[in-house]
């Protein structure tokens, strides 16, 4: 079982290529060289490494990072060739050796995965010294599966992604910076594959599925166990059509069910409205706090949330605050070790113990809100004071935007994210004051059974369908009917069309799946009755 890291099934043929460079692969060169040649050498190199690395920003903010790590790196190995009186490759291998060593050894699963950058400044380096222009990806056919050891970020560069259906690694992480290219382009991708990758041969049909990690080959049936291949492959059928769908979701007895997606970004905003979204029921804010060097700031976070606003073309858009922390640490703030981060400071719990930080994403997202269609909500709230604090901060930034005389929605109230077991013991106290709810059914089904779903056990005590799970959204569905509180569903239990039906009949109306599941969960809509009396 591989680890999933982008959403989406993708069927095609497999593509091969001699892995990236590792440290361990790169020529050590003998000393004795002429210092200021090697220096200038390699000035000249950063400089054109430097202008690549600009050109590539506008396809993504990732580059301003790398742009910031050559800076440091070049010093090091210019530090290096004088200081041991070696050629530049071979004090770049040397350099880049040993801050890989140091990145490899944090725990932290996000800042370990920055080991791939240093990978992929130093071959940049290096094939600029080497002036080797070589594109390994040239030969690749339409409708390819790339399988590779590992993949660095300017290679996705190269690649020619209208002949890219997916994407299979040996190694890599979901949180590196592949990963999330690969979930702002929509394009599936497994990593964590370890051997069952020999196992593929070149040219041999394959599919993966970024949901799940399962892969399967067109002669040897599933690689790793977990789902049957015929209904891996009706799956396939289903979200490879990748249907736009605009039509209303309504059951045979007539009930209107609205189809919201989740998104991680600008891009995936504008695909799921194209695809029929009803609206974005998901905005995931983090994609903006991840990409770059430090905390964005105010003008940059409205720009972007309007933008989203705009691409919903009147649609709601549902933006949820920083949810940091656990899987998802910021790679610029240093922050306390902790024993067990899924339990930390994470969520609402941080935006309120950084409320400088916070205040400014709610004054973003307060001066996008002129749009009209923008709900804001808060995550990972346990306690009634969470919610006040958290919402007396709004209302701050309201009145700081009136005297400024900067216009913004003043009637926008924050919902909460239903995601702990103490935010279901209080969902009738929340429905009293709450405007909506959002149940996160992999947070939720992650505490209420006592299991970490990162972790390679999850894949069989991690199980939303367990009768703990289905009972917590029960009780947050009767108390939301007691105090007309508008409710969704937003976890990957929204998308699983086994769930449909369940969440119906529990009271459900309101979904907000991954994208590429909106036609099929529409389907599915069409063909239940959702009144049935038997729970």
């Amino acid at each position: 079982m591989g680890i999933p890291a982008s959403s989406g099934i993708a069927t095609g043929k497999a593509f091969r290529i001699k892995n990236p460079l590792r440290f361990d692969e790169m020529e050590n060169r003998p000393a004795s060289v002429s210092v200021d040649l090697e220096i200038k050498q390699l000035t000249d190199a950063a400089a054109v490494v430097k202008a690549r690395l600009r050109s590539y920003m506008p396809d993504s903010r990732i580059f301003a990072a790398h742009l910031e790590m050559l800076d440091d790196l070049t010093e090091r190995v210019i530090s290096k060739i004088g200081h041991d009186r070696v050629d530049a490759v071979c004090a770049i291998n040397e350099t880049g050796s040993e801050i890989y060593a140091l990145f490899a050894e944090i725990e932290d699963e996000y800042l370990r995965s920055r080991a791939d950058d240093i990978v992929d400044i130093c071959r940049q380096l290096i094939l600029a010294l080497e002036k080797n222009g070589e594109n390994p990806f040239s030969a690749m056919p339409e409708r390819s599966i790339l399988i590779v050891d590992n993949l660095l970020v300017s290679d996705t560069l190269l690649i020619d992604k209208s002949k890219l259906a997916g994407i299979a690694l040996r190694n890599g992480s979901r949180t590196s910076h592949v990963a999330i290219m690969a979930r702002d382009k929509g394009i599936p991708m497994v990593v964590g594959i370890g051997n069952g990758i020999d196992d593929i041969p070149a040219d041999e049909v394959v599919i993966i599925d970024g949901d799940t990690g399962v892969i399967t080959t067109g002669d040897t049936g599933v690689i790793t166990t977990g789902i049957e291949e015929t209904n891996l492959l009706e799956s396939v059928r289903e979200a490879t059509a990748n249907k736009a769908d605009s039509a209303p979701a309504i059951t045979k007895d007539g009930v209107a069910v609205k189809v919201y997606a989740n998104a991680g970004s600008l891009v995936e905003v504008e695909k799921a409205i194209a695809l029929g979204a009803d609206g974005i029921g998901l905005l995931r804010t983090e994609f903006i706090f991840m990409q770059g060097t430090d905390f964005p700031d105010e003008a940059m976070q409205q720009e972007i949330y309007l933008e989203c606003a705009k691409a919903c073309r009147g649609k709601i858009l549902t933006v949820r605050t920083l949810d940091t922390g656990a899987d998802k640490p910021l790679p610029y703030m240093k922050a306390t070790k902790e024993e067990n981060p899924v339990f930390g400071l994470r969520g609402i719990r941080f935006s309120l113990a950084c409320p400088d930080i916070f205040k400014v994403q709610l004054r973003a997202i307060l001066r996008a809100s002129t749009m009209g269609n923008v709900r804001i909500m808060f995550p990972m709230i346990t306690s009634l004071d969470e919610y006040r604090i958290a919402s007396a901060l709004l209302e701050a930034c309201k009145s700081e935007l009136k005297a400024e005389g900067t216009p913004c929605d003043h009637t926008l109230r924050a919902g909460i994210m239903i995601e702990t077991p103490a935010s279901v013991m209080l969902a009738d106290d929340f429905a009293r004051t709450a405007p909506f709810f959002s149940i996160g059914t992999n947070d939720l089904t992650q505490y209420m059974l006592a299991v970490d779903r990162n972790t390679p056990y999850a894949e069989h005590a991690f199980d939303c369908f367990h009768s703990a799970v289905v009972k917590s959204i029960s009780a947050v569905m009767a108390a939301s009917v007691k105090h007309a509180t508008d409710v969704s569903v937003c976890g990957e239990m929204a998308s699983d069309m086994r769930a449909t039906e369940l969440l119906l009949q529990l009271g459900v109306a309101n979904l907000s799946v991954a994208s590429h599941r909106i036609h099929a969960i529409k389907e599915q809509i069409r063909k239940l009755i959702k009144n049935h009396k038997n729970l």
